[in-house]
């Protein structure tokens, strides 16, 4: 099983523009039997969104990937989980797209620097 929680704000890249969209997407390395992976939002007033699916390797060896758009993001801190029911190490990749307001990307996170946050 795979965790990942991480609190995030319109703050989270520290530019001058806000971080208002977020896009996560995920894709599986596994094997061929994919995985259940949860994805959800949940500041002090409650749910702010949910997201279950599958993902699993396409034939040919290519991983599956699912990407969740336009999560919004505010001023008011929240926690952004990511759980996934795989035994496999290293079996997702992970990567948050940070939008501004108008759409431009500010940065982009990989599972490394996400990690690195954490630390």
């Amino acid at each position: 099983m795979a965790v990942y929680l991480l609190n995030i704000h319109e703050n989270l890249l520290q530019t001058s523009v806000p971080v208002k969209y977020m896009d996560v997407e995920l894709a599986y390395v596994g094997g061929e039997e994919g995985t259940d992976v949860f994805v959800g939002g949940a500041s002090i007033h409650g749910e702010l969104y949910r997201h279950l699916f599958h993902i699993r390797s396409h034939t040919g060896g290519a991983g599956g990937n699912q990407v969740i758009r336009n999560l919004g993001v505010s001023s008011e801190p929240y926690e952004l989980r990511i759980i996934s029911n795989s035994s496999s190490a290293n079996h997702l990749v992970i990567r948050m797209y940070c939008r501004s307001i108008h759409g431009q990307t500010l940065g982009i996170l990989s599972e490394y620097q996400m990690m690195k946050l954490a630390d």
